[in-house]
């Protein structure tokens, strides 16, 4: 898998590599050997929000967690973002869909999404 974040992009062989790179205030992009699809996930403490991007034309979910009413500021693209309450999830909520998109290469089931 290879890993973009702000500290550098690297080339992970292992899921557990992957989730090292898990730090909060970070945005992180996952993807295999081809630029699509990726993951793009953004962490806050306990908390992310998690962009599944299907390819380049613009086919794109993010997580949905109806049960959260919780506000979290993220920072995205160097920016503070503040998605509804709904789109945030669990950080071992997105550490799963890390662990199965690293396995599949595919949009995560271990979560519910909305379609954007």
């Amino acid at each position: 898998m290879m890993i973009n974040t702000s500290r550098g992009s690297f080339e992970c062989k292992t899921v557990r590599e992957t989730l090292a790179h898990l730090q909060s205030g970070e945005e992180i992009w996952i993807s295999g050997n081809e630029p699509y699809p990726c993951l793009a996930v953004v962490i806050n403490d306990d908390f992310a929000a998690v962009h599944y991007f299907e390819n380049e034309d613009g086919a794109m979910w993010l997580s949905f967690n109806e049960k959260n009413d919780k506000e979290v500021t993220f920072i995205a693209g160097g920016e503070q973002w503040t998605p509804e309450a709904e789109a945030v999830i669990t950080l071992d909520k997105a550490a799963l869909c890390i662990k199965e998109f690293g396995t599949t290469y595919q949009r995560p089931s271990c979560i519910q999404w909305q379609e954007l």
